[in-house]
């Protein structure tokens, strides 16, 4: 009788190749060719192993030619980028292992694939093979049925994953800036993909991805996300992200956009003892009355950011509106009203002397009434009746705040809005291909995890103040030239160009020992 042996961990996770088998011969194992055979006699097909490939090991497949054992000598895989980006998310490795202690360096290295190379997952395999990452974690399976099984059981796991992104927010956020997001799907199959209109007022099947993003003394960066069906508007799902991001106590502010004014989350907000900041709709009746024709009209004036700001309170019962007026936001509103009412009044005028002409030959198409209406839009007139042009106004319970700290505030919304331009344009987020919510799930955490890592490099090159200079592609592209070398079982740096050391020398990139990284990661594997 055949006996059969347990597979250790390094078989299993081996990637066999097509019309490959394994093999267990006196305590080690082997890769073998395998062919099938027709017997025309039986009618059936059986198997037939073919030569020795090689011996599979820790480190991978050693192949059985010298020529081929003595080429792998010498590999050259991507170092830099994933390199700095395994020293810089060192927390997020952590958090990962205690939450997903079976795949946790899957998920990590998927992130860093995504954010260095390529989003595409299908592609994820390559990539790998062709890092230091298959180095420090050898014999991962990133192959698609693997991956597509992953997304799946990631996503059905919520519970971890909402564990894993309270732990990192840890109750350290002064402000949580809140923003919905609309991501299109071209599955028909996907339930929570519902036609409904996007900032863009594309009325598509989509989801609707709605963020937290925290700032604190700890940092800032993308902290808790939650989908929902593409038919549900903003205003409406703030209450069950709250809820199940646990965000609560006064030491907390939300800020919010427009979308979310609303009686009942102001509500809502209080009742978790939150502080907030939302700004409110033009045509608020809080406004009505109470906006000046000038900005003589306001109470007092401050600078931001070589801009003079002029404000005027307005009190309420336990909360005031701050109505700001922007000179610069003005002339720019202005301007382009201006050139609107020009080409409207270009047309009606183009119209009123057709229908003249036509009436001239006895064909008008126009009644009286119709003619009429196609008068002169009087330009100062219709701007003179907008006073709420170049106007902020912002509602906030935070009374502790002056004027010109819940304006700055505010402004702090750029982060969100940057965290999503990169979702959309440097990463291409904004449109998903899964199938099922489950796998949408799973592909949402991925996104997740690339985009803290992203904002901690944008944050990086902020903070250096160069960001005139480098962009978060230059950072990847660059970095990701910065190649080892494999000669003798020792990792080496290879050389690179001026600009990719101008580069890390700018950013204060020291990439270390590769080799010493490597025997970490080696050392504390299960």
């Amino acid at each position: 009788m055949k006996t059969l042996h347990e597979r250790p961990d390094y078989v299993l996770r081996f990637d066999k190749p097509k019309n490959t088998e394994i093999k267990h011969i006196k305590g080690r194992w082997y890769l073998y060719e395998r062919t099938t055979v027709y017997n025309p006699e039986t009618g059936k097909s059986t198997k037939k192993s073919g030569k020795m490939i090689g011996t599979i090991t820790e480190d991978g497949l050693v192949e059985k030619k010298v020529e081929a054992r003595a080429l792998r000598e010498v590999e050259m895989v991507e170092a830099g980028a994933t390199q700095y980006l395994h020293r810089e998310n060192g927390d997020i490795r952590r958090l990962l292992g205690e939450h997903f202690p079976d795949c946790w360096r899957e998920l990590f290295c998927l992130a860093v694939i995504r954010m260095v190379q390529d989003r595409a997952l299908k592609r994820a395999e390559t990539h790998y093979e062709t890092s230091i990452l298959s180095a420090m974690w050898p014999g991962l399976r990133l192959d698609g049925p693997s991956l597509t099984a992953l997304l799946r059981r990631l996503g059905k796991d919520r519970l971890s994953i909402r564990t894993f992104m309270r732990s990192m927010t840890g109750g350290g956020d002064r402000f949580l800036m809140v923003d919905g997001h609309r991501i299109l799907s071209a599955s028909a199959t996907l339930e929570s993909a519902e036609r409904g209109y996007d900032s863009k007022r594309r009325y598509k099947r989509q989801v609707n991805l709605l963020y937290l993003f925290g700032i604190g003394e700890e940092g800032r960066g993308p902290r808790f996300y939650k989908k929902f069906a593409g038919s549900i508007t903003d205003d409406g799902t703030v209450e069950e992200l709250l809820r199940e991001a646990g965000v609560e106590g006064d030491d907390c502010t939300l800020v919010g956009d427009k979308g979310f004014y609303s009686n009942e989350n102001f509500t809502l907000v209080e009742e978790r003892g939150l502080g907030y900041i939302i700004p409110l709709d033009r045509g608020s009746k809080v406004l009505e009355g109470n906006v000046p024709s000038s900005h003589v009209g306001y109470a007092t004036a401050f600078t931001f950011r070589q801009r003079s700001i002029y404000v005027k309170r307005i009190e309420g019962d336990g909360w005031v509106v701050h109505l700001f007026l922007d000179p610069h936001l003005l002339a720019e509103e202005s301007a382009d009203m201006v050139a609107r009412l020009e080409n409207k009044n270009a047309n009606l005028d183009k119209r009123r002397q057709t229908e003249h002409k036509r009436r001239t030959k006895g064909k008008g198409r126009l009644t009286e009434k119709e003619l009429a209406a196609l008068e002169e839009v009087p330009v100062i007139e219709e701007i003179s009746s907008r006073r709420e042009m170049g106007t902020i106004a912002i509602r906030t319970n935070r009374l502790d705040l002056n004027s010109s700290q819940v304006y700055a505030i505010y402004k702090e919304r750029q982060s969100i809005e940057q965290l999503f331009k990169t979702y959309d344009c440097t990463y291409e987020f904004d449109a998903s291909y899964m199938q099922k919510d489950f796998a949408m799930e799973g592909w949402l955490f991925l996104n997740h995890l690339t985009m803290v890592m992203a904002v901690r490099v944008l944050d990086m090159i902020r903070d250096l103040g160069l960001t005139d200079v480098y962009s978060l592609d230059d950072f990847t592209q660059h970095l990701r030239k910065i190649k080892a070398s494999k000669v003798d079982g020792k990792w080496y740096p290879t050389k690179v160009t001026k600009k990719v050391q101008a580069l890390c020398e700018n950013l204060g990139i020291s990439l270390g020992s590769v080799n010493q990284i490597i025997e970490q990661e080696r050392a504390s594997a299960p």
